[in-house]
């Protein structure tokens, strides 16, 4: 019996450490941003500019935008690991099809300043809409939101606060909780996570079309959270599934490429 009470004493103790261990590590389990020096050349060729955008609470997003021929703009919130050094080049899938886009780095990532959270890249999306009205002369009817990965998360936020011309979900999940739960079930991370990114909470204060892409054997954030938002969302919409799909090679895929030439410019 001793021995039994020995044993579940360390199991106790071992599930509560790594716990902790996760609370205090979530940070940095969730982002993964990339570092740039302020002299950092961007390969931006004969359409692209870089740019500085300052932010509500005083900090400083890096930009990159891209000239197209349509009158519609892209605003691009890209995923939780790298910065605009190798984010930019999914500008080329957008202004092949002739789409301006402005991606940005949010606080904490390549070039912008301040530190990585939940209402900070908020404020960051916020700036950068601000910024395609303001500075580059276009109106919320232009504007096409788009989020990939733990960027839906921003996108779902700013469109459910600001007039746009659509919504784009690549790969979303229902909150950061739900899937952090999916992830490891037994230490209920949800009850202590620090980042919430609730588009399930958020999406029917959409107002706008809404499209979702995502690939069928993403195991990341599986399929299953894109179907689930799109029953949930009662509005005008569309779910692409990219058969074979992964979480990082839609673009490989000529559904994806479809999507992008015919689906995108008539839905909206």
């Amino acid at each position: 019996m001793r021995i039994l009470q020995i044993i579940a004493f360390i199991t106790i103790a071992l599930y509560f450490a790594f716990a902790v261990m996760l609370y205090i590590l979530q940070s940095r389990l969730i982002f993964f941003p990339g570092k740039l020096p302020r002299d950092f050349k961007f390969q931006l060729g004969d359409i692209g500019e870089e740019h500085f955008i300052k932010t509500s609470d005083g900090e400083t997003i890096n930009a990159l935008f891209y000239r197209g021929t349509r009158d519609d703009v892209i605003l691009y919130f890209h995923g939780n690991a790298g910065d605009l050094s190798g984010w930019q080049f999914v500008a080329e899938d957008f202004t092949a099809t002739g789409y301006n886009i402005l991606l940005v780095d949010y606080r904490g990532y390549g070039k912008s300043s301040g530190s990585i959270g939940e209402n900070g890249f908020y404020a960051d999306a916020e700036a950068a809409y601000g910024y395609l009205l303001r500075e580059k002369g276009f109106n919320p009817q232009d504007i096409v939101i788009y989020g990939r990965s733990i960027g839906t998360g921003v996108a779902v936020d700013l469109a459910s606060k600001f007039p746009n011309k659509g919504l784009v979900l690549e790969s979303p999940y229902t909150s950061l909780g739900a899937l952090a739960d999916d992830k490891v079930p037994f230490f209920f991370p949800s009850l202590y996570l620090r980042y919430k990114f609730n588009n399930e909470k958020k999406i029917n204060h959409v107002k706008s079309p809404v499209i979702f892409v995502h690939g069928t054997l993403d195991t990341l954030i599986p399929s299953s959270h894109s179907e689930y938002l799109y029953g949930k969302f009662e509005g005008k919409k569309k779910l692409i599934l990219v058969s074979q799909g992964a979480h990082n090679d839609l673009n490989s895929f000529e559904d994806y490429h479809h999507f992008l030439r015919q689906v995108l410019p008539q839905f909206f």
